[in-house]
């Protein structure tokens, strides 16, 4: 019995720590950033399973701006285990696809959504990334990941990509932390 008390003790505890945490995110307030005041802002993205999507839809609601999804010529093959293992070899062979031109050129700041692909920006978006000259546009990137994630690496290889100096704070988002994304992103913009 004391067993079974105890085990309600822990469960309620973890449970009230959650509700804490749940009321403190939805109690957010967005503070626009200096950084965003009087920008023309783009929040771009490519998302395969939905997730970089709906990130980036959220992201664009709370800021403004324009959304434009990348667009690959030749598109992955719907068959998960196809599209993973030919992700492999383009990663390994440093092989860029063919992406539709997107205009970036009336844009102070960029929001570059990817998500995480063995361990790494997306293909499509390195594609973006190294399609397009990013002097005198801010870059602030945001990740979707399912597993882990080597964030030094990341954003390493992101910033070796645009020759950028600086890359602002990027927001990772896992799968499983898709809960309250609104208030998620908005302390992520609090902090930027």
């Amino acid at each position: 019995m004391e067993i079974l008390l105890c085990g309600i003790c822990v469960v309620l505890f973890l449970l009230t720590i959650i509700i804490i945490k749940i009321i403190a995110l939805k109690n957010i307030i967005y503070k626009k950033p200096a950084i965003l005041s009087d920008k023309k802002i783009l929040t771009i993205y490519y998302s395969n399973g939905g997730n970089t999507k709906c990130v980036a839809q959220n992201l664009q609601s709370i800021v403004g701006g324009d959304l434009k999804e990348i667009e690959l010529i030749e598109k992955y093959p719907k068959n998960i285990f196809k599209m993973s293992k030919l992700i492999r070899k383009q990663i390994q062979e440093d092989f860029i696809p063919q992406i539709k031109d997107i205009d970036i050129s009336n844009y102070d700041i960029i929001f570059v959504g990817s998500p995480i692909w063995n361990f790494s920006v997306s293909v499509p978006i390195e594609a973006f990334l190294q399609n397009n000259n990013f002097e005198n546009i801010t870059l602030i990137p945001f990740f979707t990941c399912s597993g882990g994630v080597n964030k030094t690496k990341v954003i390493t290889k992101f910033k070796n990509i645009t020759n950028v100096k600086e890359i602002k704070k990027p927001l990772y988002m896992f799968e499983n932390g898709l809960f309250l994304i609104k208030q998620q992103i908005i302390k992520w913009l609090n902090n930027i």
